[in-house]
């Protein structure tokens, strides 16, 4: 069954509809076999049609004879391979989907295999995990390897089984950077979350955070908030409670697209009090090597009124920004303070 797995894998992944013997025989290249059982797996194929001797190049002679040419037929082979995935369907439990190796090469399948069986024991053992677990301890759980998730290709092969959302897996993801506010209660109804992109306006606001709206203040460092925010529910879990996220980031291209991925995933509002306040002072020139999205733009500028939206637009055309340091930390401090947030990111004074 090796040796037939073995030629039946080479045969699929060779470029050319003909092939002569001695290519065959590097099908088995550093295993060790005799020529008995290399004709035999070979003469297999023959017979199911696979392969078909080119009659014009002879046959060697020995016993079993070979011939010297075969010509390859992969759709016999393929045929093979379905089978073959009928029948692991029907072995594995239930939970496991295989629709998408009918669709992908036999050497993804034979990569696949022997963590799909780890994966089937696993499930075997028990049912379904009921409880959440990060991705190494999930991992090690499955295969034995604590990286196979997260390193090699794990969570891949999860999603084409079709259990990733099933196993309960969280992913990986750096702490977030926040400060919680200790003038607010656990259970309070509404709580209030503000992230900010750079360290200075972060460090700007951190001193007066108790006297702030906000039941933390989160560092977003850039572009990495986009994939670390999901810890919020973990370091911060406060349940049966409204939360409203806020985001204030620089007034260029880059700051855009990192609101507009942010609130994709988890529907941050743009902190309409900060970045008006941000529109009242003189753009700078620069930033002309930033990503731009147009969709990312729309969807920003729709918070605002018509002259804020057709003044962030016809700044951002001209090569211009404003960093969110334009304010200075009394003035963080002060609209902080003094608005009036709510879902729509509105405030008056």
């Amino acid at each position: 069954m090796r040796f037939r797995q073995k030629l039946i894998d080479f045969l699929n992944s060779y470029p050319k509809v003909t092939i002569g013997l001695p290519e065959l025989e590097r099908a088995f290249q550093g295993v060790e076999i005799d020529y008995k059982s290399f004709a035999e797996v070979v003469l297999e194929q023959e017979h199911e049609g696979s392969l078909t001797a080119v009659k014009a190049h002879g046959r060697n002679g020995k016993r079993p004879s070979l011939a010297y040419q075969y010509r390859i037929h992969k759709r016999m082979l393929q045929g093979d391979h379905m089978r073959e995935l009928h029948q692991w369907s029907a072995r594995l439990h239930p939970a496991l989907n295989l629709d998408a190796y009918y669709r992908l090469s036999q050497e993804v399948w034979r990569a696949d295999l022997p963590y799909i069986e780890q994966v089937d024991a696993y499930l075997k053992r028990g049912q379904l995990p009921t409880r959440e677990a990060p991705a190494p301890e999930r991992s090690y759980e499955l295969v034995r390897d604590e990286k196979w998730i997260t390193e090699q290709g794990g969570q891949a092969l999860l999603e084409r089984l079709g259990v990733w959302e099933q196993l309960k897996v969280v992913p990986v993801s750096d702490p977030l950077m926040l400060a919680a506010n200790p003038s607010v209660r656990f259970d309070s109804r509404t709580h209030l979350h503000l992230i900010v992109e750079n360290k200075t306006t972060f460090q700007g606001l951190l001193p007066v955070l108790p006297q702030l709206p906000f039941s933390t203040l989160i560092y977003g460092c850039g572009r990495k908030i986009v994939g670390n925010f999901g810890m919020l529910r973990l370091q911060y879990p406060v349940q049966d409670a409204e939360h409203e996220l806020y985001y204030f980031g620089d007034l260029d291209p880059e700051g855009i697209l990192i609101w507009y991925d942010l609130q994709a995933k988890f529907e941050v509002k743009p902190a309409l009090p900060y970045y008006r306040a941000c529109l009242e002072r003189v753009p700078s020139k620069g930033k002309l090597n930033h990503r731009w999205s147009e969709a990312a733009l729309q969807a920003f500028t729709a918070h605002f009124d018509a002259g804020e939206s057709e003044q962030i637009i016809a700044m951002l055309q001209d090569g211009c920004y404003i960093p969110q340091e334009t304010l200075r930390s009394e003035e963080l401090i002060q609209i902080g303070r003094e608005a009036v947030w709510n879902r729509n990111g509105s405030h008056s004074n």
